[in-house]
């Protein structure tokens, strides 16, 4: 696994989108909290959506504090320092930060993954709801899950988590059995329509395992790796 870290700098463009998911580190205050990315303008700031629930101090207090933020995209953990321009309290806590300087890249993915479109399923509470499955390789998927007609919907949320597991299944071309992993959700984002979930695989039967690797074989000669 390639732990080396890239510097990005001056100013640089990040590679990041509205919706990501960040790692907070609050100097100051000794805290990490999890975050969004919620929008900013290009070179001058960004946006931080805070956590809805009761921080257990004054958003306004942030004013001037030193933050760190750290996210995961396509591979790779990014990580920048920052400062908090100011704040807004209602109707979201939001926070505004300078825009980096530097950009810190580390790579993480030891396996090439594919991009794909490939149907699936996964298993929400009581809810076996429908995917479909946009990167895939032999540790992992990525997949983009329709949470707007869930039957319940906050149990079934409650199941979609950082750090929880979850039951796939995927349909490769041509096949009749449907591939099944065990999977455990390392990268998450969501909004009133939809999720798109990052999940390393944690167990499957040698069947789906090997039936897998011979996919990702025949695609690798045509389909380019992210």
């Amino acid at each position: 696994m390639d732990h080396q870290a890239r510097t990005i700098s001056p100013h640089p463009d990040i590679p990041i989108t509205v919706g990501t998911e960040l790692l907070l580190e609050l100097v100051d205050l000794k805290l990490k909290m999890r975050g969004e990315l919620a929008g900013g303008e290009h070179r001058r700031y960004l946006i931080v959506k805070l956590p809805d629930e009761d921080l257990g101090f004054s958003v306004d207090s942030l004013k001037g504090s030193k933050m760190i933020l750290r996210y995961l995209f396509k591979g790779s953990i990014y990580g920048f320092k920052s400062e908090v321009v100011t704040t807004l309290a209602s109707p979201s806590k939001l926070a505004f930060v300078a825009y980096p300087e530097k950009v810190e890249e580390f790579k993480v993915r030891n396996t090439p993954r594919y991009e794909c479109i490939l149907p699936g399923s996964v298993e929400l509470g009581d809810e076996t709801v429908e995917i479909v499955v946009i990167d895939i390789s032999t540790k992992g998927c990525r997949a983009i899950i329709n949470t707007g007609e869930l039957r319940d919907r906050d149990k079934s949320l409650g199941a979609l988590d950082i750090g929880k597991g979850l039951v796939v299944t995927v349909q490769l071309p041509g096949a009749e059995e449907k591939l099944r992993f065990q999977g455990e959700v390392k990268n998450l984002s969501r909004d009133s329509e939809r999720a798109v979930v990052g999940l390393l695989f944690k167990e499957a039967d040698n069947k789906s395992e090997g039936k897998l690797s011979s996919f990702l074989t025949l695609i690798s000669a045509v389909k380019p790796r992210e």
